[in-house]
Order: structure tokens, then sequence, then C-alpha cells
């Protein structure tokens, strides 16, 4: 408004204070006339007017300059008075009981909204102060609506950083609030003795205020007074935000002109429609204060504050008034106070957030809020590492490594069995056999691969107790590795995309031939599919010999005996011996065979150890059942809780879709990757159907990721954010993050430690112990040991098993939370249930301790680390066991393992050069030129 336009308001304001009240509307409209915006200023001025001679009514000012320039009203809840107040005219006493519950103490004040006394809850055993309306008041409807208002509005509110309101009663036609009494000063009267706070403690101060008005609007609430009258320092130093005797529902009525004028936002003087940034321009204006000990706007009189507000007039700089004040401050107060509320902060915490050491996901904590995942992701915890300790978990990593590569001479499976023979030879040799069997028709499909007779394994640990006892898996037969081929003449038809195994399709074509190989090429076990129909009519005995000739075995030295195994499929003659290997002489073997029309269509080595598939499942273990069933129960829990957590969270809105999306698209690619370089195509119209079932079975795995982030996210977001600061920054594209880099180098660390605490160790210290040693380790699929063609099937497996393995035990640790109540207890649980499982996965007793210490890894990891390090740290488990460790980079199975190496290598570079955030590795090391 122009100066002469503000001179005319001002002049005709004055002239109108002359004018009987009954008289002023008549006033106006001669001196007004037309001009209804000339009309609108004035009644304005005359309203704050009437405000001002209301407050000086309650004998808490004395002057209307008074009112302006220093508040004193002590208009306050739950505080105590700033100065005696006299007793002699207040409606209770000390000892009066009122509704037979509350015996009053003494008078806290009086303000504009009624007296507060300070009374014992006799019913609770507390302290509490009664807030009363003034009698004059109570008989006005309105005014007693707004009282319950008020009752209604602070009892949403609960925080540590604002009065708690407890009750409404009526005695005797005194309505009054029953509170928090909080022993403390008001921050007014402290400023006014102090001058200003010191710049550590006005920001704490300040910090703490901001959570608790984060509170207040969280609820939807809009305070509208704050002030530093009411604003209270408890007896622990601790703010406490109160009265809310004019504030509001955010949703009701904004234009309402109430508060005081001196700390009033420029559109709440306009009466304008309010907003949270309201109340943050109030806010400024207290931190000026706090910080400064000066207010930002001084003026004589209501016109002279409103003509300040009005123009483009700006507070003194609180860097002149305080040299030494951080800039930081004054931008952020300078922020709060801008004209325009668009160019305020947005909330709050985002004032928190601004100041020096601003912590914006501590900010929201405080207030009770869950931050949102930008928050979270822009959480300023750096997470660079110290030169040296970057440098110490780099070598760390290296030593495991090595560690890993050397132990696992003795503790490995594929290093005790002989592995001479590449899977290529391997292949040659089956394709040989299955031609010189009669089977010489090209085949429309094939397959191999490799697999591990676990029985075998079962019957040596049960029933040779000697340390050495796996010492003679050396000679290779019988043999704990082998190696599987298939033909069929039609394409395999594979559902859902996935791969050709040595039972897996069906054995039910004609034609179809399976041939195992031990390591050494020897044959083990020969089937094949005769035609359905006769085609010679071949009579006497079939040539066995050929079959004993390629297995190894001397036939001369075998009994014949009578027949007791069934072949798979129709056969016109059967045979049966039974001796032993050469090397192995103690070891008694029954050898099975059949032929169809002279062609062989069964052979089989058979030891001890081999059952028909019916006692085999009888036999089963209670361990590896218990596992099965715990495993199981862990995914259904999950499943089921996902669904519904994730319903709640869609319909509240608290979800973070656009992460869970991106989560998902990741998944969705690794799957269809997976399927790529896994799945079994064939040129057919079968490849199709595979992939639509392969599409299908992508979708289930997306949908489940994305429901299962949808599902805890905003509940690992709003209790530990601190754990997933390093994921959502992944998440959001910060691969560069230095803490992206520490927690993929830490999640290495753990990850190697991990395989050299349950596998290694766990079979070497017992066998160093004098226990016997349990089962080599052989935890990767045997696909593994074919060569490069599997590489890129095991990295997509590692990066799925690694997400949803982390997942997983971040939900169990959250759904545990919820139902124990304590964070170290869930922990201990989930350390119990880990610990459990993966003793499971153990052969003996003595490496029990072992998966307990592993477990306790684990923990530390998402405890101390979160998610990501979490996930790395699996990663690392996988990428390492999926393939053969060896130091022998000469074996032909190594250099899948040079390929993890480099990998794993790579990743670590990249973690630790990340986690330096820039620092140079040797500061100071080299002298300057």
């Amino acid at each position: 408004m122009k100066p002469d336009r503000w001179r005319k308001v001002d002049e005709l304001f004055e002239a109108a204070l002359d004018v009987a009240p009954q008289e002023r509307a008549a006033f106006l409209d001669t001196v007004c006339g037309s001009d209804q915006d000339l009309r609108r200023e004035v009644e304005k001025m005359l309203r704050f007017d009437k405000q001002a001679e209301d407050f000086i009514q309650t004998d808490v000012f004395n002057a209307a300059a008074r009112l302006i320039t220093e508040p004193q009203v002590v208009d306050v809840s739950s505080k105590r008075a700033t100065s005696p107040i006299s007793i002699d005219d207040a409606r209770f006493i000390p000892g009066d009981v009122l509704s037979e519950r509350y015996r009053i103490v003494g008078l806290l004040g009086r303000g504009g909204m009624g007296e507060v006394y300070r009374a014992d809850d006799l019913k609770l055993k507390q302290a509490v102060a009664l807030k009363f309306l003034p009698a004059s008041v109570t008989a006005n409807g309105a005014a007693l609506a707004r009282f319950y208002k008020e009752v209604s509005v602070a009892r949403q509110i609960s925080h540590r950083h604002v009065c708690r309101v407890y009750d409404v009663a009526e005695y005797h036609g005194e309505h009054f609030i029953s509170m928090e009494y909080v022993r403390g000063e008001e921050l007014s009267s402290l400023l006014k003795r102090i001058g200003r706070l010191p710049q550590d403690k006005a920001i704490e101060v300040s910090r703490q205020l901001c959570a608790g008005l984060a509170a207040v609007h969280e609820r939807g609430v809009l305070h509208r007074d704050l002030k530093p009258a009411n604003i209270m320092l408890d007896e622990h130093g601790e703010v406490r935000i109160t009265d809310f005797g004019i504030a509001a529902l955010a949703e009701e009525d904004r234009r309402e002109i109430s508060g005081t004028p001196a700390y009033m936002s420029p559109e709440q003087l306009e009466g304008q429609e309010l907003s949270a940034k309201s109340d943050i321009y109030s806010l400024g204006l207290v931190l000026y204060e706090v910080f400064t000990g000066k207010k930002a706007f001084d003026a004589a009189s209501l016109a002279d504050l409103l003509r300040q507000r009005r123009s483009d007039t700006t507070p003194t700089s609180p860097a002149e008034i305080v040299p030494e004040l951080d800039p930081l401050v004054e931008r952020v107060i300078f922020r709060c106070l801008e004209r325009d509320p668009a160019k305020r902060p947005a909330s709050a915490l985002q004032v928190a957030a601004a100041l020096p050491g601003g912590d914006p996901l501590a900010a929201a904590l405080a207030a009770g809020e869950t931050p949102s995942p930008e928050m979270v992701a822009a959480a300023p915890k750096q997470g660079g590492l110290k030169p040296a300790l970057a440098i110490s978990l780099l070598a760390s990593v290296i030593v495991l490594l090595a560690s890993l590569a050397f132990l696992s001479r003795n503790t490995s499976l594929y290093r005790m069995v002989p592995l001479n023979k590449s899977p290529d030879v391997l292949h040659d040799r089956a394709t040989e056999l299955v031609k010189k069997f009669g089977y010489t028709d090209s085949p429309g499909d094939s397959a191999y691969g490799m697999g591990e007779d676990r029985d075998y394994l079962n019957f040596v640990q049960e029933t040779d107790a000697s340390l050495s006892r796996w010492e003679k898996l050396r000679s290779g037969q019988p043999t704990a590795i082998y190696f599987w081929y298939r033909q069929s003449p039609r394409p395999f038809y594979v559902s859902s995309g996935g791969e050709v195994s040595e039972n897996f399709p069906a054995r039910d074509l004609p034609g179809m031939t399976t041939v195992t190989l031990d390591t050494l090429g020897r044959l083990r076990s020969f089937y094949a599919v005769p035609p359905q129909k006769s085609s010679t009519t071949f009579s006497g005995e079939p040539d066995w010999s050929r079959l004993f000739i390629e297995s190894g075995l001397d036939q001369a030295k075998f009994q014949s005996v009578p027949s007791i195994w069934t072949p798979p499929h129709a056969s016109t003659a059967r045979a049966a011996w039974e001796g032993s290997y050469a090397d192995r002489p103690e070891l008694k073997i029954h050898v099975e065979a059949a032929a169809f029309d002279g062609q062989p269509v069964y052979f089989e080595i058979l030891g001890p150890w081999d059952q028909p598939r019916d006692v085999q499942v009888s036999l089963a273990r209670f361990r590896e059942r218990a596992l099965v069933v715990l495993l199981l129960s862990v995914f259904i829990i999950v499943m089921l809780g996902s669904a519904l957590l994730a319903l709640r969270n869609l319909k509240s809105g608290r979800g973070d879709r656009k992460g869970a999306f991106r989560l998902a698209a990741f998944v969705l690619v690794v799957f269809f990757l997976r399927w790529l370089f896994s799945g079994h195509h064939v040129s057919t119209e079968d490849e199709a159907f595979n992939f639509i079932s392969s599409v299908q079975n992508m979708l289930f795995w997306t949908f489940f990721f994305w429901v299962v982030y949808i599902a805890f996210e905003p509940f690992v977001r709003r209790r530990w954010p601190g754990r997933i600061i390093s994921w959502s920054r992944l998440l959001a594209g910060g691969f560069r993050d230095p803490l992206v880099g520490r927690d993929i180098l830490i999640g290495a660390l753990f990850g190697l430690a991990m395989i050299l605490c349950n596998f290694p160790l766990a079979n070497l210290i017992p066998k160093w112990l004098g226990y016997p040693p349990g089962i080599p380790f052989w935890d990767f699929p045997a696909t593994q040991l074919l060569g490069l063609r599997s590489f890129a099937h095991g990295i997509t497996n590692q990066v799925f098993a690694s997400i949803f393995q982390g997942f997983i035990l971040l939900f169990v640790l959250l759904l545990l939370y919820m139902i124990l109540r304590r964070e170290r207890l869930a922990a201990f649980a989930l350390w119990l249930i880990m610990a459990v499982a993966l003793s499971l996965t153990h052969e003996t007793i003595a490496a029990v301790p072992f998966s307990f210490l592993g477990a306790f890894m684990v923990i530390v990891v998402l405890y101390r680390y979160g998610l990501l390090a979490l996930i790395s740290a699996i990663f690392f488990v996988h990428l390492i066991i999926f393939y053969p460790i060896t130091s022998d980079f000469s074996a032909w199975y190594a250099a899948d393992f040079v390929l993890a190496l480099l990998i794993c290598l790579a990743l670590v570079g990249f973690g630790f050069y990340t986690s330096l955030a820039g620092q140079p590795l040797f500061r100071g090391a080299l002298p300057d030129d």
C-alpha cells in the first residue's frame, strides 16, 4: 500500500476512535463512501484496537503499547507465574476440593482465557494445572464452544515438547481443563533475565521447539499464538509449548483474527487464510528473540506494527546484534520471516534441519513423525571412513579371501573328489557311451550337469567315526560328485522356463537316455526308455560285459545273484551281481542291469546307502524336515503379514510407492536375465508357453517384493530409519555415496567372515579337537562346475537370493519387535531363530557353536549397519560359496571362481574408494614440492 494511502487509513482510524462504537458504522459510511477497501482497512484496525482493549481489561497489560512491544500475559496452561499473583480475589483458595478430585494448591496466573491454578489430582496422585474460563465469558456460548474446542485440539497432541491436556470438567457451572503441571519458567521471562541464550543452548531450544510445533501441525492443528510467553523451559531445560487457547483445527475457519499481534504473520494480520506456514513465521520471530535477545519488530503502537508488517521493512540483521552468530541461523530466521508464505520453510522439521548441524531425520523422529523416503535418503550421515580404517577393512577382506582359498583344500568336497576331467570331456564320454549302447539316432535335445550323492555322504558319516573318514573320497569310486547327461528325440518341455535336471522332465518318451558318470568318466548308471513295440525278435543273453567294462569293474570278480531291483521301464532280460570296487574291497556293492531286445535299458551300481524311494522318504532325517518346516513357516508368515500390512499402508498413504516400484522393476529385470541364462530354451512352439509360464513366475516375485516393501518400509522408516539410509540412497541412484560404499565394504568383510566361520572352521576346529569332521562343504549347485556357460545364471541367482534373504530378515526383525515391543529382545529372538536354522545345516554337534557365531554376525550387520550392509554380506557369501574356491588357477573349474573373485575385488575396491569420500590415502605422508 502506498504511503499516502496508509496516512489516510491512519487518520480515519484515529478519527473513528473518537466516535462512539454504536455510531462508527454511520461515520465510516460517510467518510469512506464507495471505497470499500478503505473501509475494510479501517475496520480491521478497529478490531485490533478492541482486542488490545480486551487484553488490558484482564489486568495483565497496563497499556496498549506494552501489549505490542512486551506482551506479559500469563495466559498459559501448566506453567508457573513469573511474578507473585494475589490470591485474594481468586475464585478458589488453597485446600478447596473440586469435583471430589482436584485439591487447589494455589493460583498460577490469569490471562485472556481465564485463571490457571495448580492443583493435586487426588485420583491419579499427580500435580496438575486447572485452567478456568472467566465468569464473564462462561455465559458466552461462542466462548464456551471455543473452550471445548481447545480441549478437543489439545488432547490430540502427545509429544514431549508439548504440554499434555488430560481432561475437561465442570464445577458449579465453572468449566475447566486439567492438564500437565510443568515446573519451569516461561521463555519470555528467561529472555528478560539473561537477554539471549548462548548459541549452543539456543540451537538446542530451537530444535525442541521445532519438534513440538511439528507434532502440533502433524495433528492438523495451527497454534496461532506462538510466542515466548507460550513456551516454557521445564526444570530439565526441555521446551514445552503451551496455550492452545486460541488454536483451531486446521480444517476449520482459518480466517479468524486471534493471537498476539506482535507475533502474528502478515497474512494473520490481514485476516487471510492461515496455514502451518503462519506458525512458521511466528516461529521465526521467536527464534530471532532467542538468538539475539531482541524483538524482530519493535513498534510503539498497533498502527505502527501494521505499517511495518505491510511494508518491505526487514528486521535488523541478527549478525549485527550478535556478531559471532552462525550465518546458518540468520539464514533460517529470514527464511521463516519471508512475507510470501510460499518462500518459507515447508515445515518446522525443515527449520530444524536448516539450523547448524541440522538432521532432518532426527528432527522428524523427535517430532514423532514418519520421515519421508527422500528425507531418509538425504539424512546427513556421510558414512565416509577414515583412510586408515578403510585400508584396514580392505586388507582384512583380502586376508579372508586368501584364508578361504587355503582352508578349502581340506574342507571342500570338490577338493577331495578327483576333478581331472572337465564337463566338456565328460559330455563327450557320455555321448560316446550312448552310441555304444545302440542309441545312434541324432538327439532332438540334450542337457547335462553335475550332482552330489548325498546318500553316500550320509552313509559315511553314520558308519565311519574316524578322523580320516573323508580321505577315501579321493579314490573317486564310489564318487560323491557325478556327471549326468540326458538326450531326447524331441525337445525337452520344461514349464516356467526352468532347467532340465537329471530326473526332470520325466523319462517317459521312447528313445530318451540318461547316463551318469563318476568324475573320472566311469559309468555309474544308464537309463533308456525302450520303444513302445518290439521291432526285432532277439533271443539269447544280452552282452552285459560291455557295461562292466565302461564302469571300470571286473565282471569276473562279481557273483551273479537274483535281480531284486525293478527296472524303471519295460525289459525283456534282467540280471544282477554282487561284488566290490577294486580300491574298496570292504565296501560291498550290488549291480543291476536290464535289456530290451538285447539293447541295454538299465544299469546301476547300488551301494548299501541306496534305498528304494519310498524308504528314502520315510527315513528322511528330522534335521532336514525341521529346516524345511522352519523356512516354509517364515516365508508364509512374511507373505501373509506383508499382505495385511501393505493393505494398511496403502489405505493410509504411507507406503513408498516410488521405491517399491524401483525395487520391483529391478527384481523383474533380474528374473528375466535369470530365465534368459538358466532356462532351457527350445526352438519349438513350446518356447512360447515356457515364456508365458516364466512371465507368471517373474510377476509373482515382482509383486511379492513390491508388497513386502510397501508393507515393512514405512515401519522401518519410522522406527529404524538409520538402517535404510544407504539403501534409500542406492535406490534413489546414489551409487557413489560414501555411505553406500562403506556398507558394501563392511558387508564384504562380514560376509567372508561368515563363510570362514560356518564352513572351513566349522569343519576343521572340531577335527582338531578330536571330533570326526562333518560332511565336506558343498553349498553351491553342482551345475556351477559346468564352466563359464553357467556363470550368468549363478550371478542372477545370487542377486535375487541376497535381496530376498535381506528383506526377509529385516521383516522378521520388525515382526518380532511388534510382538515383543523391545528392540534388543527382538534382535535376540531373531538371532536364536537364525542360529537354529544354521545349526540344522551342520552334521555334527561340534559345529553348532559356529552356527550361533555366524548368526550373531548377521544380527550385528543388520542391527548396526542396516539393510544394504546385510544384503552386501549375503551377496558376498553367495558370490564366494556359489563357485568352487581354489588356489589352483590351472584347474578347469577355476575360471568361474576367477570371475567371481574379480567381481568380489571390484565391488570391494569400489566400496573402498567410495567410502573415502575423496579423502587422500596418505595425507601428509609425502613432502610438499
